[in-house]
């Protein structure tokens, strides 16, 4: 074992003795998300690297401090992706979009959600160093290899609630050989069921997203499939460059609409729900599956919250000034899955050592 993992495991078995709570970090660029900052911290930068990238096996194994931008290099040179596009947050800087052990923790994932799954489709395994100082090996690196239950299927939006995250194996992809982006004008509720028709066909259809009467869809694929959708579909086709541009604020948030004060809330909902017509400012993304909302202090967060659960969705306060709403940032949990949520930080943080209330309050 290295000094920095045995140094590690000693600092997490005297926290959980001394009831001291650690909170994992990386670059940091999630701060905003989820339950207020509560711990010291663990600065994870410093265990870095790729411990082992295969490409014709289509996998890399990653230490968590490693950042986004040098495994995407990586990836790149090699033609090959991260297939869930994680936003890179945080702006300039030595820290600008994180790192990969926050990329997959945070389990958020960009506009290609839509088309190739989210972050814990991805994750084949992973070594926890869980609330008792132990190191915990799950899953394998081959799709083969990872049946049964696998908690490293789980560490994908665990805020680090579980442990600490110290090596990562992870499935990538081949970039598309082709691709292109198109924009129409039309309404929400148009651009809604268009989506929703043009996503039951056999179109290689990989991100869609809607603002303002502009409805912006990329194909990526084989360049057959990308042109003969491209004279199907209609709408007009972005230059190469502006289309990339435009996909790169998407993913990191720097779109327009990201860029205004004011509550921000991330709602999951059924992609065929009609316009929610609630007040403020909204965007869709992931075929109206996943819609973001700003809004002001006129509409509470309970208003919000039973207006998702109503068409059979849940939201999220995804950004806010307000560090007293942020404990209760994500909708909470009905009772089968609260227990389970409980069971899983009782097995692997007994002591309840790591980012106490990132996720919930009663967490």
């Amino acid at each position: 074992m290295s000094d920095f993992l045995d140094d590690l495991c000693k600092r997490v078995e005297l926290a959980a003795r001394n009831n001291t709570p650690l909170r994992p970090a990386g670059g940091s660029t999630k701060n905003f998300y989820g339950g207020p900052l509560q711990g010291e911290e663990v600065d994870m930068r410093q265990w870095a690297g790729i411990v082992e990238y295969e490409p014709t096996e289509l996998v890399i194994t990653v230490k968590p401090g490693t950042p986004l931008a040098e495994v995407e290099a990586a990836l790149a040179a090699q033609k090959q992706e991260l297939a869930f596009e994680p936003p890179r947050l945080g702006g300039a800087g030595h820290a600008a979009g994180g790192t990969i052990g926050g990329a997959i923790v945070s389990g958020l994932a960009g506009p290609a959600r839509l088309s190739r799954g989210g972050v814990k489709d991805y994750v084949l395994g992973c070594t926890l160093l869980d609330g008792k100082g132990q190191l915990l090996h799950f899953g394998g690196v081959v799709m083969k290899n990872v049946a049964g239950y696998d908690v490293s299927r789980v560490i994908p939006g665990s805020m680090g609630t579980l442990g600490i995250v110290t090596e990562l194996s992870i499935k990538v992809m081949p970039v598309a050989p082709a691709e292109a982006t198109l924009q129409f004008e039309m309404d929400v509720n148009k651009a809604i069921s268009q989506s929703n028709e043009w996503l039951s066909k056999p179109l290689p259809i990989s991100a869609t997203f809607y603002d303002n009467g502009k409805l912006t869809v990329r194909l990526r694929g084989a360049s057959a499939a990308v042109q003969a959708a491209l004279k199907n579909m209609g709408g007009q086709e972005l230059p190469t460059e502006q289309a990339q541009t435009f996909w790169v604020s998407v993913r990191d948030q720097q779109h327009e609409f990201f860029n205004v004060e004011g509550d921000l809330w991330r709602m999951a909902v059924p992609p065929t729900t009609v316009d929610l017509a609630l007040r403020g400012q909204s965007v869709h993304e992931w075929g109206s599956g996943l819609r973001w909302l700003r809004t002001d202090a006129t509409f509470t967060g309970e208003q919000i919250r039973a207006v998702a659960k109503r068409v059979g969705g849940h939201a999220t306060l995804y950004r806010t000034a307000n560090e007293a709403a942020r404990v209760q940032a994500f909708q909470q949990p009905d009772a089968v899955m609260l227990k389970l949520q409980r069971r899983l930080k009782e097995q692997f943080d007994p002591a309840g050592v790591f980012s106490i209330n990132r996720l919930s309050p009663i967490l």
